[in-house]
């Protein structure tokens, strides 16, 4: 059913919703659930959380007993706190999260003095379009808690104690079999299957889809949750140096939890097997008595396994976060970037499964996000190679400024982009081509960029996107004398919301600064429901072919 959108373009209000109200292709589902999600990790639950947003019913399954307390990764950046904002959750993990503290370098004969504190993150240029300049640091387990409980409240629990171990698919659905802690099976029908179960998931490998890289076995680290009672929370602190061996502690919420964290050519074989073990390992390394670990818990060991899959899918089953690519953790990108998958795939199979798009749509999940993953691959391996090159030690008070920990801008993931998508469309002229993770020169904001930030009326983007998910914004910027009878576009109903900018006020007279609206024209911005620029437009006929194409997959 199509309608036609009346816009406002000289009265009030400038903010209107197009409501669906056919009825969902999801009442002939029948016994089957729409998507079957198989990891509860940040991927899973983001993808589970998205589509529970966007109205799509899921199951999640997870083959541990129980929810995990590890730490892990720990830094969320912008792009990511985004898209918790986009989600609704981000209050929640402001009470939990910390910013990024300053990195302390001890002396190697004491191990008392700081020779060198310094800031490791660089935060992105202060402007009002990027609400969120740096990196926040939670503990993984504390994230996953955040993102299970709002799932939960949206009706879904993670079924734990669930371990996917085979599946078949046709054209019409996948049927997953399921063992269960107690030895019996389920067999699960759905229409798509989400595999979100990490690098050693068994996904992966019963679709025999390659998993091309690498395996460093020489570089390792040991990673473990301590608590230390009384220890400065003030900085992340550092001992010792990356041509021997180095240790260092990040404080993580709740209080006394830090996350112990060593690596070096010299550090002892092994993993340490209890709290006095690992005491013993610490101390010497840092050469200090007097910082007492109280208790400690997952004592693990991580081996360098660098790799991507060649694709993302296979019929009716996806790849997403560490079952599609396993990393360094130097850069803090891959719990980031596996997010970022699910976010973008979400809003997809929620279009396709209320037979908004075309199931080719699904195709640009990939085509979107394997070339951003190629190149997080490429800076999280430059980021490992400076920690694991064995360089000397930055001397006592050196003017040196680069440490090896030093993470520049471009790994906030603002500069993310898609502009070479079969599904944006940029009407100005040619788009400049640019790397998947940005440019520091950019050039004029494009399609497929990262939507900026603005404030409108009371709300702002992110709960525009929140309340209209899995709608697209429409935001017309009217040129000075547009008349009220210009052609009005039609597309299906429940596809968009409205926004209208005029240039009124100060506000509005911002935000046509922030998407570069300078013509004596009427603009048409499309922002997808990721946060994504989809189109800049010229005419309400152009409006309409977008939506139309992108209903045939972008075909």
């Amino acid at each position: 059913m199509r309608a036609p959108i009346n816009l406002p373009l000289r009265s009030s209000p400038s903010i209107r919703l197009v409501v669906s109200t056919s009825s969902s292709a999801l009442s002939m589902l029948g016994a089957q659930i729409p998507v079957l999600i198989v990891g509860a990790g940040p991927t899973g639950l983001t993808m589970a959380l998205s589509l529970a947003k966007h109205g799509v019913k899921t199951r999640v399954i997870e083959a541990a007993l129980s929810a995990h307390e590890a730490i892990r990764g720990t830094a969320i950046v912008p792009r990511t706190l985004e898209l918790l904002a986009i989600l609704g959750v981000k209050e929640e993990f402001d009470a939990v999260a910390l910013p990024p503290l300053e990195m302390a370098i001890y002396d190697e004969s004491t191990g008392k003095n700081i020779v060198k504190a310094f800031e490791w993150s660089q935060p992105a240029q202060d402007s009002p379009t990027v609400p969120f300049r740096n990196v926040a640091t939670i503990s993984q387990a504390k994230l996953e808690a955040i993102l299970r409980n709002h799932l939960t409240a949206s009706g879904c629990d993670v079924e734990y104690g669930k371990r996917l171990v085979g599946f078949t698919q046709d054209a019409d659905k996948v049927t997953a079999l399921v063992e269960l802690s107690s030895g019996a099976t389920e067999s699960i029908d759905c229409l798509f299957l989400v595999a979100a179960d990490g690098a050693k998931g068994r996904s992966r490998r019963l679709l025999d889809i390659p998993f091309v890289g690498e395996t460093k076995e020489a570089d390792r680290m040991v990673l473990a949750n301590v608590n230390i009672p009384g220890f400065s929370r003030e900085y992340w602190h550092r001992w010792g140096d990356f041509a021997k061996s180095a240790v260092a502690l990040k404080p993580v919420e709740p209080a006394p939890l830090f996350q112990l964290g060593a690596l070096g050519p010299t550090m002892a074989p092994g993993v340490p097997q209890d709290i006095s073990a690992l005491q013993a390992f610490f101390n010497s390394i840092a050469r200090r008595e007097d910082i007492v670990f109280q208790d400690a818990s997952w004592i693990t060991e991580w081996r360098a396994n660098i790799r991507m899959t060649e694709r993302l899918s296979s019929e009716r089953v996806y790849l997403a976060g560490d079952a599609a690519h396993c990393h360094s953790p130097a850069g803090g990108q891959g719990i980031n970037t596996g997010m970022q998958d699910a976010f973008n795939l979400a809003w997809k199979l929620a279009l396709v499964l209320q037979e908004q798009a075309s199931p080719a749509l699904l195709s640009t999940y990939g085509a979107e996000r394997l070339p951003v993953i190629a190149e997080m691959l490429g800076l999280s391996n430059e980021l490992h190679a400076l920690a694991f090159a064995h360089m000397p030690a930055v001397p006592s008070g050196s003017a040196e400024t680069v440490d090896p920990m030093t993470r520049a801008a471009t790994v906030l993931q603002l500069g993310v982009n898609y502009r070479w998508s079969p599904i944006v469309s940029d009407i100005r002229g040619p788009t400049e081509s640019i790397s998947p993770y940005g440019s520091s020169n950019p050039g004029p904001l494009r399609a497929g960029d990262r939507t900026p930030f603005f404030g409108l009326e009371g709300t702002n983007l992110f709960r525009l996107l929140g309340e209209c998910a899995p709608k697209h914004l429409v935001l017309i910027f009217p040129r000075e004398k547009a008349s009220a009878e210009e052609k009005e576009p039609q597309f299906e109903q429940g596809i968009a919301k409205i926004v209208v900018v005029r240039s009124d006020t100060a506000e509005e007279g911002e935000v046509r600064s922030a998407f570069d609206i300078v013509e004596d024209k009427t603009v048409w911005v499309i922002v997808r429901p990721d946060g994504v620029l989809g189109a800049y437009l010229h005419s309400p006929i152009e409006v309409e072919a977008y939506f139309a194409r992108l209903k045939r997959g972008g075909v």
